[in-house]
């Protein structure tokens, strides 16, 4: 007998036991017989989603169902556990219902909803362009470079919610970054140093406070050479961006200045931290050296051609440089 009452007492504690733990985690089909999983967790705008019904209680696969969005039916059937549908734009509300009749425990509801959030990722190196260039730098060997987050997050009544107030996760090159990453720190600053894998992997996972919101985005960032491009500087027109100089140029004027563009490397309009060399013929101009310009004139009335070289190289980014050549023919 008191074996009896010790082995009831025992199956009495265990599932008791068992139900707290239920209760505690939120088990399917223990907590709640039926539960909705949506896939992705936090979806983006304009992508598809797809909603499954689960449950340790009963075989949903004899179960009838009905799913419901927007007040229409959009799928029914026995065993149709799950549906896909739009996840909608960013910030706008998609909610979905299901009925589920089952053989055993009767007829239940459940209804799921969210809000897509999304998040931009725009970068800017510190690579140089000429003035009323339309594009911006690319990135180069060895530059500096900042990535902004620009995150669509919007609360339950469609309000946008302020970028400074959300927390940012930043990686590179999948290691999470603690210092540039926190509550309001939407940017992340660093520099190119990745050279096997072919530019580094800049990572963001943008949430709000309460982690009921959440985003993430990856760009790669590739490094590029840098281009040096000539342009004819005249006294009367200026600097004749319209028009890039390739290969010959024919020296009609009694002179020429010649202005060079160093695309991309890490410098700034005066041109700090880089070695200019001017060559004519393979000879070294000492006068133009560091210039960014050089200034020809014809040798008097025979006809000829000199090459006109010029080497860049930055003095502390040994990986930032190039060579350009242009044929000047009298």
């Amino acid at each position: 007998m008191s074996h009896l009452i010790k082995s009831s007492l025992l199956l009495f504690v265990f599932s008791l036991s068992l139900f707290s733990l239920a209760n505690a985690q939120g088990i399917p089909g223990i907590s709640e017989p039926v539960t909705l999983k949506v896939s992705p967790r936090f979806p983006k705008p304009d992508t598809a989603v797809t909603v499954t019904a689960q449950s340790f209680s009963t075989d949903l696969n004899r179960a009838e169902f009905s799913w419901i969005s927007g007040g229409k039916v959009i799928k029914q059937g026995t065993g149709a556990t799950s549906v896909t549908v739009p996840s909608g734009k960013a910030g706008s509300l998609t909610s979905i219902s299901v009925t589920v009749t089952t053989i055993d425990i009767g007829t239940i509801s459940q209804e799921v909803s969210w809000r897509p959030a999304s998040v931009i990722l725009a970068w800017k190196s510190d690579g140089y362009t000429p003035p009323f260039y339309r594009g911006k730098a690319l990135e180069s060997y060895g530059a500096s470079f900042r990535v902004t987050a620009i995150p669509e997050f919007f609360t339950a009544t469609g309000k946008r919610l302020d970028p400074k107030t959300l927390v940012y996760t930043w990686k590179k090159n999948g290691t999470i970054d603690p210092n540039q990453s926190g509550y309001g720190k939407d940017s992340f600053t660093s520099s190119q140093t990745s050279y096997i894998r072919g530019g580094d992997d800049i990572n963001v996972e943008v949430s709000n406070n309460d982690g009921s919101i959440v985003s993430t985005k990856t760009i790669t960032i590739s490094p590029g050479i840098p281009e040096i491009v000539f342009y004819e500087e005249s006294p009367l027109y200026g600097i004749q961006y319209e028009r890039a100089l390739n290969g010959t140029f024919n020296l009609i004027a009694e002179e020429v200045t010649l202005r060079a563009e160093p695309f991309n490397i890490s410098t700034n309009n005066t041109f700090a931290g880089l070695n200019l060399d001017w060559t004519i013929n393979g000879d070294s101009v000492p006068n133009f050296k560091d210039k960014n310009k050089i200034t020809l004139r014809k040798a008097g009335q025979t006809d000829g051609q000199s090459d006109v070289g010029l080497s860049i190289q930055h003095q502390t980014k040994i990986l930032q440089g190039g060579t350009a050549s242009i044929n000047i023919i009298q």
